[in-house]
């Protein structure tokens, strides 16, 4: 169990898993069933996203996160044929949905090589070769490919109604709070590379206090957005997720605790929930 565990967390699993229910959680809340076909999608489009960040930042994650580096060291060198061909069956099963949909599948691609791998126009534009490089950017370009999610999902359904649009401005934010909090863990190995982030630049108590301004920030919205119709009432129970953060946050301000836990299991773990939360809330309220 503790191997299948290690798999889960170190091998990318885990995070691949919370894409495919955020992408359950889309579709609950258009009243539609997820089907096989979307979540194998989401998750092979995370897992290859996953481990082409991976296989770009094995010298970082030596100091930021020795056991993951040396957990994924024995496959290093498979790392550009996994990301290879989960990028593959990924754009092979959307090309047999719709067109539509596979052409939006692009974007999320882009996010992912101008994040992991960059380029010198991009250094041009933002001051830093890869978007994860840049002050802030790494944290709104990543938010910011999470919150496709639900605009994916309804291109998959070819129907984007406004509670899609809504769901993403609630995971934007939420994302926001999650990519800090694992700033916050690397900020060793940032500081060495000269990577750019909120507490390698500002320090561990101001990176703590911006993640406490999006976490209220994200449970404000979710309230506005349900008063204001955007979402069913139901989805008040996306607010045990600000509860759930602010109770890991706690954690990770303790001296001496395994941030790596915190982030990897606690955080991560969080977007594997969203769509059995959503789905319970719809059953009782």
């Amino acid at each position: 169990m503790r191997a299948i565990g290690r798999e889960m967390v170190l091998g990318g699993h885990l995070l691949a898993l919370g894409t495919a229910s955020m992408a359950a959680c889309a579709s609950i809340l258009m009243g539609l069933s997820p089907t096989v076909t979307l979540l194998v999608m989401a998750y092979l489009f995370s897992f290859g996203a996953y481990m082409l960040n991976r296989a770009s930042d094995i010298e970082e994650d030596s100091i930021s996160n020795p056991a993951r580096t040396t957990y994924l060291g024995g496959r290093r060198r498979y790392l550009p044929a996994i990301v290879g061909i989960s990028f593959l069956l990924g754009y092979a099963l959307a090309a047999l949905r719709n067109a539509v949909f596979f052409a939006a599948l692009l974007v999320p691609l882009v996010l992912a090589l101008a994040y992991s791998v960059g380029s010198r126009r991009l250094a041009r534009l933002t001051g830093a070769k890869r978007l994860k490089d840049a002050l802030l950017v790494k944290n709104v370009a990543i938010s910011f490919g999470w919150s496709l999610i639900p605009i994916l999902v309804g291109l998959y359904f070819l129907s984007v109604p406004l509670l899609l649009y809504a769901l993403g401005v609630v995971i934007f934010l939420r994302l926001l709070v999650n990519t800090i909090l694992f700033d916050v863990r690397d900020t060793e190995g940032d500081k060495r590379f000269g990577v750019r982030t909120v507490p390698s630049v500002y320090g561990r108590d101001r990176a703590f206090a911006l993640m406490d301004v999006f976490d209220s920030l994200s449970a404000l919205v979710v309230v506005l957005l349900v008063v204001a119709g955007a979402l069913p009432a139901y989805a008040l129970v996306l607010l045990v997720f600000n509860a759930y953060s602010f109770l890991y946050r706690v954690m990770a301000r303790r001296p001496g605790i395994n941030l790596g836990f915190v982030c990897d299991v606690l955080a991560d773990g969080e977007y594997i929930l969203w769509g059995p939360v959503i789905f319970l809330g719809k059953l009782l309220i």
